[in-house]
């Protein structure tokens, strides 16, 4: 399919454009200049034809603080959008009129020679366009008019979109629906990005060592052994009082999202500060919301002590994340590449835990040989007897003890039952969820 890029200075509206486009929220929409960073892909239809818009961070002069890198970094991945797209929405902010960085912009596009048609943003009286008539210095032929806060002349800028794309679908399977969403996610600066990348095999996403740098989820499609993953990368999650700003709320919000909408999260732990009170909230979340979970710990390269060092991190995990535990643990530098190559292996074998079933003739017979000899809790001088076992449909694995009494039911029996199904099959790497309802009510019971 054809790719149109959005491109344009800092706070001119271009994830405001990106969104209208959409029709949803995607892209982090702030006034504070540079909030766009990496590449944000969407996929959508107009006039027949399929395409992918990509938001890009702005293009921005010299600074004299610590962001001139990140400046830097985002006009490479503007110069790689530009350069893998059929055309370039070339966004400019109407009541500024055309600066001297519009100007330069300009300049870039036309040596890159791809398609552009120029977005005059934020004219949101309809009865008044004429600053859109200065923005014919630029040098462009197809200039548009818009409002994207008021959806003014939207349908006109993807008409002239769609003028820009190719004739023919190239058949490209980036919006793939049987890919395998994976999420990567941890703290800031453990290196998630670094381990994308490597996974990817591509600068898709900026890498760079300050905290913070991957604000919006950034994915992508990729084939490994013959089956596809959609791997996305996410921005490191803060505690809520380290939350500095809407943008960094947002982010944890994308990134929140991206692990609803994965099967598998990518856990990457930083090897010389594992298992700190975030990483412990992130591995809880993973786990309440039923997804699967490999856990990398990266940076291994900087770590000494060979095997006893390995050892060491296992019950430091097991003591500190007791459900990591259960998971692969990966030891991993994405600088080295050691390790990466495990990682596909493990998400597949997650992905079929996920997926496994007991067949209902053992889950009986659990009932009836084990639970027999076992103390059951009691409640009100009623001890609990459990009649029979179901595994519900879905993922995560889902378990449904009928009993007599769920009053009866306590943390560590139910513990204890979890541990037995863990022994019966292999659940590495995801959470069971155990129902226990009284015989004849289907609405009422306690879960764990």
């Amino acid at each position: 399919m054809g790719i149109i890029a959005v491109i344009g200075r800092p706070n001119v509206g271009k994830s405001s454009v990106f969104n209208r486009l959409l029709g949803r929220r995607e892209a982090i929409v702030d006034d504070f200049p540079g909030v766009t960073r990496d590449r944000l892909y969407g996929e959508m239809m107009w006039d027949g034809k399929r395409f992918y818009i990509v938001d890009t961070g702005g293009i921005m002069g010299d600074t004299l603080d610590g962001r001139a890198v990140i400046m830097d970094m985002m006009a490479v991945q503007v110069k790689q959008a530009v350069s893998e797209s059929d055309g370039a929405v070339f966004v400019i902010d109407g009541r500024d009129g055309v600066t001297p960085m519009d100007g330069e912009i300009a300049s870039m596009l036309r040596k890159s020679g791809v398609k552009v048609v120029v977005a005059v943003n934020k004219l949101d009286d309809p009865e008044n366009i004429s600053p859109a008539y200065e923005a014919s210095s630029l040098g462009f032929e197809k200039i548009i008019p818009i409002s994207a806060t008021h959806n003014f002349n939207m349908g006109d800028l993807l008409d002239g979109i769609t003028g820009m794309l190719p004739d023919e679908e190239n058949g490209a399977e980036f919006g793939d629906d049987s890919a395998l969403p994976v999420a990567l996610v941890g703290r800031p600066n453990t290196g998630k990005s670094s381990v994308f990348n490597a996974l990817v095999g591509s600068e898709r996403s900026i890498v760079s060592d300050i905290p913070g740098t991957t604000r919006d989820v950034v994915d992508s499609l990729v084939e490994l052994g013959g089956r596809k993953y959609r791997f996305l990368d996410t921005a490191g999650l803060r505690r809520k009082s380290k939350i500095g700003s809407d943008v960094e709320y947002y982010s944890a919000v994308r990134a929140y999202q991206a692990i609803d909408k994965c099967k598998v999260a990518l856990a990457v732990l930083d090897a010389s500060e594992p298992a700190t009170d975030q990483d412990k909230r992130l591995v809880g979340h993973i786990m309440e919301r039923g997804r699967g979970l490999v856990v990398v710990v990266n940076k291994w390269d900087l770590v000494k002590g060979g095997a006893r060092a390995g050892d060491k991190m296992r019950d430091t995990l097991r003591d500190e994340l007791p459900f990591a535990s259960r998971a692969p643990v990966i030891f991993a530098s994405a600088l080295s590449k050691r390790g990466i190559g495990k990682i596909a292996g493990c998400i597949d074998s997650v992905d079929e835990n996920r997926r496994r079933r007991i067949p209902t003739p053992e889950l009986n017979r659990l009932t009836r040989e084990v639970f027999a000899f076992e103390r059951m809790p009691s409640a009100g001088g009623r001890s609990l007897k459990i009649s029979y076992c179901v595994q519900a449909d879905g993922e995560p694995p889902a378990f449904v003890f009928f009993v007599n009494d769920d009053k009866p039911v306590t943390k560590p029996f139910t513990k204890r039952v979890e541990n037995i199904l863990r022994g019966m099959a292999d659940f590495s790497g995801t959470p069971l969820r155990l129902f226990f309802r009284k015989k004849n009510e289907k609405n009422e019971g306690n879960g764990a």
